[in-house]
Parts: C-alpha cells; sequence; structure tokens
C-alpha cells in the first residue's frame, strides 16, 4: 500500500513538469557549511589556546602576539557563522522543496 502512494505521488510529481533544482549541489552546500562550522570553531579555539599560551614577559611584544590571535580567533567565528548560514540555508531549501512539491500534490488531487 505505501509503495504504491509513493509511486503514484512520483508519478504525479513528474507529470507536473516542476524543475526540482539539484538536490545533490543542495547536499553539497549543506555539507561545505557544516565543515566550515566546525573550522571555524576549530581556529576560535586554537587561537584563543595560543594566545593565553604565551608570555615572552615583554609586555609590547605580548599584547602585539595576543591582537594577531585575536583577529585570527574573530576570522575563525565570522567562518563559522558563514558556515551556519549557509548549513541551515540549503537545510530549509531541500525540506522546503519537498513540501511544496507534496502540498501541489495534495492541492490538485480531487
Amino acid at each position: 500500500m505505501e509503495k504504491n502512494r509513493l509511486t503514484e505521488f512520483k508519478d504525479a510529481v513528474d507529470s507536473l513538469n516542476i524543475k526540482t533544482g539539484a538536490p545533490d549541489r543542495d547536499r553539497l552546500y549543506q555539507r561545505l557549511g557544516a565543515i566550515l562550522m566546525a573550522t571555524g570553531i576549530a581556529i576560535a579555539f586554537i587561537a584563543y589556546f595560543l594566545a593565553g599560551a604565551q608570555n615572552s614577559g615583554d609586555l609590547a611584544v605580548d599584547n602585539i602576539e595576543h591582537n594577531e590571535h585575536i583577529i585570527l580567533a574573530i576570522c575563525g567565528v565570522s567562518l563559522t557563522v558563514v558556515g551556519a548560514a549557509t548549513f541551515v540555508k540549503f537545510g530549509i531549501t531541500r525540506f522546503m522543496r519537498f513540501w511544496l512539491i507534496r502540498k501541489i500534490y495534495e492541492d490538485g488531487k480531487p
């Protein structure tokens, strides 16, 4: 029964001639967003621990090195934000595409 409904749904979607886009590309971008999030978090934590581990005894040198690590940590955080936005955008896109096709199918069904 369930397979019959699934094949009926697929046939109806094919008959609607709806451009479904490239789901492989959406998955690729969603994975890329997840990788960017993980990379950004790793960069931010590495910069944080490097900034805390350095102490040369000279305050001027330490401040310059800390500023470099702060900039690196901010880049890591911004990379995390971009990755999260990419991940969420393409995740929602895949869901909404399925939802819209299902809604069109159900509304057109007698």
